[in-house]
């Protein structure tokens, strides 16, 4: 999960196991599987009873369950829509899946036999596929409402690389629904008329079916019918495998939704991104309000995943009111480590939809990954109505790697990939207090870049935290057409290669300066480290 060697890992185990929500889920999980091999070693004698497949089968579902709570459904906490939506869509998969693997490995080994023997099989059949149905229909219900929330976009879907795996996902499901349909229109009712069975009458999707397939089986002798249907069976159970290989690979890729903001935690490079609009630059006025920051696990260990809770609080400890989505979001996070070579810009949108109750209640959730032990600043950024406000929070993060003592380059010229970018100041001695202008100059192959794109409302995002991680500011560039433009008009649709920003550094001491612009769908960070006097 870290990445870390095994030497690193291992005396971590204790901490992740007993004081996550991860290590929580997964002790139950183990639990519940050491019962079923209790049972079904000692229970011999009840192997075929009603009872004993019952609790067998409660048990399965508790631990299809703790997938569901382990995984991303479970960012917006426990025993949530969202969490529950995942449970049924797993449990009506493993049910379609499970019964495709047992009918074409048990029910039907080779070949059918006639009597008795060829009536109880036909009966499991038609009661698999009813229960197929059932299962289908869940599945497509959880399927697009697990969409909404982990896709988020149609420019989503087909950009990223969780995205790309749901598309792959659907095309198997496609085929599998095309032979489904067949098995149960036409397969079905003709293995009941050779078992000796009254057939089921077809629906309209039946007739049909039969109609397009009826050159097919018109001529296939009633002895085949067995076989055939173990065929396209064990093809079903074959494209099964393969959905279940995508679904895996969902379990553990980034969802689509926050894919560029998670992936914002590198130091530099190109992430995807998403444009928005809308300004916001002037101070609320009034009592400040507090950011309280709630954990979960309260001891947080590097490379293991962590829930967060921030309550927006007035001075009283009631829920701060009037909130509003400033830069297409209601709040903003900025996450800086002590080494200022790790940076994350987050939001609660990145695990859904932003509710009522949310906002009613000032709390947002947020979900991340601490890379490295160490001292990290969390800045947050919120607005209402009057303006905006700004407060942070620290973490102390256990276990390792951990982070050293931070790397100042002073350079004002830097390669980032394919991107050179520079920076000037002025005055060129930067004074505490002081009215500062930053220029950024993006370039490209030495040509200058004209097409950046507005990113979350504004040409650029700027993080600037002093070296020590006491001082804080979020503010955004803007361009020489924006100063032309009307006031509080929105940045436009095209711009480049130079974005300014105005800053007031309130201490002496070294700053690093993040900053993120976007192009071509893609969001960019750059990182540069000034003196000020």
């Amino acid at each position: 999960m870290s990445g870390n060697p095994l030497s690193a890992v291992i005396p971590l185990l204790p901490a992740v196991i007993l004081k996550t929500h991860f290590g929580a889920v997964w002790l139950i999980r183990m639990a519940c599987l050491l019962v079923i091999g209790a049972l079904v070693t000692m229970g011999r004698n009840y192997r075929n009873t009603r009872t004993f497949s019952s609790v067998l089968l409660l048990i399965a579902a508790v631990i299809a369950f703790t997938e569901s709570a382990s995984g991303h459904a479970a960012d917006t906490g426990d025993f949530t829509v969202a969490e529950i939506m995942d449970f049924l869509h797993l449990a009506a998969a493993l049910v379609w899946g499970g019964g495709l693997f047992t009918i074409s490995l048990l029910v039907f080994p080779a070949s059918m036999g006639n009597g008795p023997q060829a009536q109880s099989q036909v009966r499991v059949v038609e009661r698999f596929s009813r229960t197929a149905g059932v299962a289908l229909a869940v599945i497509v219900a959880t399927s697009l409402y697990n969409a909404w929330i982990d896709v988020g976009s149609l420019d989503a879907l087909f950009k990223s690389p969780y995205g790309k795996a749901i598309l792959a996902k659907i095309v198997f499901f496609v085929l599998l629904l095309v032979l489904a349909a067949f098995n149960r229109s036409i397969s079905v009712p003709r293995l009941q008329e050779w078992a000796g069975l009254p057939a089921a009458r077809p629906g309209a999707v039946g007739r049909y079916l039969e109609s397009l397939f009826s050159p097919v089986v018109r001529n296939q002798k009633k002895e085949l019918n067995a076989s055939r249907f173990l065929r396209t069976v064990r093809i079903e159970a074959f494209l099964m495998l393969g959905l279940l290989f995508c679904a895996a690979v969902l379990r553990h890729e980034v969802p689509a939704r926050h894919f560029a903001h998670l992936n914002s935690a590198h130091p530099s490079g190109e992430h995807p991104g998403s444009g928005h609009e809308g300004h916001m630059h002037h101070a609320g006025s009034g009592p400040a309000p507090v950011a309280r920051l709630e954990t979960d696990p309260a001891h947080i260990v590097a490379g293991a995943p962590v829930l967060m809770k921030v309550h927006l609080e007035d001075r009283n400890r009631r829920p701060f009111e009037g909130l509003i989505v400033h830069h297409d979001r209601i709040l903003h996070a900025i996450i800086i480590g002590e080494d200022l070579s790790v940076f994350a810009h987050i939001h609660p949108e990145d695990l859904g939809p932003v509710t009522n109750e949310m906002k009613k209640k000032a709390t947002f959730p947020l979900r991340f990954t601490f890379p490295k032990a160490g001292k990290y600043l969390i800045g947050f950024d919120f607005a209402t109505e009057e303006g905006q406000y700004s407060n942070k929070a620290y973490l102390s993060v256990s276990g390792g790697p951990a982070m050293t003592k931070p790397k100042v380059d002073q350079s004002t010229e830097k390669n980032f990939g394919a991107y050179h970018v520079s920076l000037k100041h002025s005055p060129a001695k930067i004074k505490a207090g002081a009215d500062t202008l930053l220029r950024f100059l993006i370039e490209q192959n030495g040509k200058p870049i004209k097409n950046l794109e507005p990113y979350l409302g504004a040409p650029m995002h700027l993080a600037i935290v002093r070296s020590d991680l006491t001082e804080f500011i979020h503010t955004h560039g803007f361009t020489p057409e924006d100063l032309q433009g009307p006031m509080h008009a929105g940045p436009s649709e095209r711009f480049g290669p130079e974005i300014d920003a105005e800053i007031v550094f309130p201490r002496k001491g070294m700053y690093k300066i993040f900053s993120q612009v976007r192009r071509e769908d893609k969001v960019l960070l750059f990182d540069f480290a000034v003196k000020v006097e």
